[in-house]
């Protein structure tokens, strides 16, 4: 878990290191194209446009590529993690397995593996900033124009707007760090409990004060999962090729197949304690945002 632990933060570090400093670039570029516009012509919707598509091009597309290398080497990390953990289980078990994959062995389904989640992980990171961003600062401007500010006034929301954007983004990018880890290492896992001709699995829930209630809840039903149900959405999820749709499309598509649990399919006994939980949801990890539960071969 120490290993796992620091690919997670090392990953957070390279996600908002690069996000720094696009932010500041595109703050930088952004204060210089007010400070050229002449004082007797009103900031328009054409300047508006043109500067937050340069912002966009910052905050999206260029962010994807100085973190793509550093992406995929993440996830590749992630996935051999996946195995080494399927090879443990086995080790220690009574499973017999086929040749080769007691070596950990990093083939062609891995590798595509890897190529699909790296793909599909940099454009949810791209599509989510130029989105949001887009919206978020045509907004500002827009008010800014309304209300009569002068181009100092509107640097300086645009200076706060920036900052916004790098506090709440630390948490964000921490936070898809675990999620991505703990997403592909399972994915890897599953391959590995194929591959060993396993029929079952079942989760690993760590029960301390930060618990979800909805882990809580799979604990105490303490089921087995078929491993066939799994792999087939897992294949599923991997298929599903983000560029050729729409951010909102990949979305519906992920929710539709592998939807996470929500507080309101949590059933409870009289005492309000989670006891288990009702309606189709992902039948492996991440069970929610920031999980830590697991599976493990049986």
């Amino acid at each position: 878990m120490e290993y796992f632990d620091k690919l997670m933060l090392d990953f957070y570090r390279v996600l908002n290191n690069a996000w720094t400093k696009e932010i500041k670039e595109a703050c930088y570029f952004s204060i210089k194209c007010l400070s050229s516009i002449p004082k007797a012509e009103r900031i328009n919707k054409k300047h508006i446009d043109d500067i937050v598509e340069v912002i966009k091009a910052n905050l999206g597309d260029d962010f994807m590529a100085e973190v793509a290398s550093d992406n995929k080497a993440f996830i590749k990390r992630c996935v051999m993690l996946g195995i080494n953990d399927t090879k443990a289980m086995i080790d220690s078990s009574h499973i017999k397995i086929p040749t080769g994959i007691s070596n950990g062995l990093y083939g062609l389904k891995e590798q595509r593996l890897v190529d699909a989640l790296s793909k599909q992980n940099l454009h949810w990171i791209g599509k989510h900033f130029s989105d949001d961003i887009s919206q978020k600062f045509k907004d500002t401007m827009k008010n800014a124009i309304e209300s009569g500010y002068t181009r100092k006034m509107l640097t300086e929301k645009l200076q706060e707007q920036f900052q916004d954007l790098t506090d709440k983004s630390s948490h964000y990018w921490q936070g898809l760090a675990e999620h991505t880890a703990l997403k592909v290492r399972e994915f890897a896992r599953l391959e590995g409990y194929q591959k060993a001709g396993v029929k079952y699995y079942k989760l690993v829930v760590i029960l301390d004060e930060r618990t979800s209630d909805i882990c809580r809840a799979l604990a105490k039903e303490d089921k087995l999962y078929p491993l066939d149900t799994a792999i087939e959405i897992r294949d599923n999820l991997m298929a599903l090729d983000p560029n050729k749709h729409s951010l909102d499309t990949v979305r519906d598509y992920i929710k539709a197949i592998a939807p996470w649990i929500s507080e309101s399919q949590i059933v409870r006994d009289n005492q309000k304690n989670p006891i288990g939980v009702s309606g189709a949801h992902t039948p492996f990890p991440p069970f929610h945002w920031k999980c830590r539960t697991t599976t493990e071969i049986v």
